[in-house]
């Protein structure tokens, strides 16, 4: 049994997340002087990269991609699809984490509000999965 309006939150999560990731993502690879999302190279003086091209990469694949399989494994009501919206969560909150220690000196409200996205997908996966294991129970 899978709690349907836990489900439709994650979904909804999971593809705004994945659809602006891929999106952001492709551009940064794209384009990895970062000129197509207004992004000055100077941004990464203090990061390993040279360019954006590898965290383009990355954030298309984990940030994007990822989160977009999660929503199809919910959409499908796959077991798994509670724990994926967890990972999914973490995951961002660790992105968002590490860009804000190596773009240090760089502020932006999109952090805040990405860290808010990050925490309220793992909420919902928790009480998904709490949920789910409840429901269980009571049919045993």
């Amino acid at each position: 049994m899978f709690p349907r309006g836990l489900a439709r939150v994650a979904v909804v999560l999971e593809i705004f997340l994945g659809v602006g990731a891929v999106g952001g993502g492709l551009l940064l690879a794209l384009a990895p002087d970062g000129h197509l999302l207004r992004m000055p190279i100077t941004l990464l003086a203090t990061t390993p990269f040279r360019t954006f091209f590898v965290p383009g990469l990355i954030l298309l694949t984990l940030v994007g991609i990822v989160p977009l399989l999660a929503a199809t494994l919910a959409v499908r009501r796959h077991a798994l699809a509670p724990l994926a919206a967890m990972a999914v969560g973490l995951t961002l909150v660790g992105w968002i984490t590490v860009e804000m220690v190596m773009l240090a000196g760089f502020g932006s409200l999109a952090w805040a509000a990405y860290l808010v996205l990050g925490t309220s997908i793992v909420a919902v996966g928790v009480a998904w999965r709490s949920a789910s294991r409840r429901s269980k129970s009571l049919k045993s």
